[in-house]
């Protein structure tokens, strides 16, 4: 019994390391991964018009609604590093939940999202506004 116990503690642990290699990814430390080879996929999960408004350069956008019957143009490995972004954190959770039950083994969250890009006028690529 105490064996067992042992093996389930051990895997835990390794369950508990594996996750903490995916913690959030801040504003600068994404912004110093810019331009490198083999950064991960940047992925927004807001709505097209919210994209268009204003998105951080190089992000897919897949709504978090349409994650889930849209996944496979991430194109992407499973293996593969995603960080994930939308306003306030809300709908990034949901897709990095969602991205983790599809198998994917490596999903961030950019740390305060979109907002917190915004408090540190951080550049944002705009599409033309989605409303006049």
């Amino acid at each position: 019994m105490r064996h067992v116990i042992a093996i389930l503690s051990l895997s835990l642990a390794v369950a508990g390391l594996a996750r903490a290699a995916d913690a959030p990814v801040s504003p600068a430390q994404w912004r110093a991964l810019d331009g490198q080879a083999g950064r991960p996929l940047l992925l927004d999960v807001r709505h097209a018009e919210e994209y268009r408004d204003g998105h951080i350069a190089g992000a897919l956008n897949i709504p978090v609604e349409q994650l889930a019957s849209r996944y496979g143009a991430l194109d992407v490995p499973r293996e593969r590093e995603i960080v994930v972004y939308c306003k306030s954190g809300r709908r990034a959770a949901k897709a990095q939940a969602l991205l983790e039950s599809l198998g994917y083994a490596h999903v961030s969250l950019l740390d305060g999202s979109l907002n917190a890009w915004q408090q540190q006028a951080l550049p944002l690529v705009r599409e033309g506004a989605a409303h006049p």
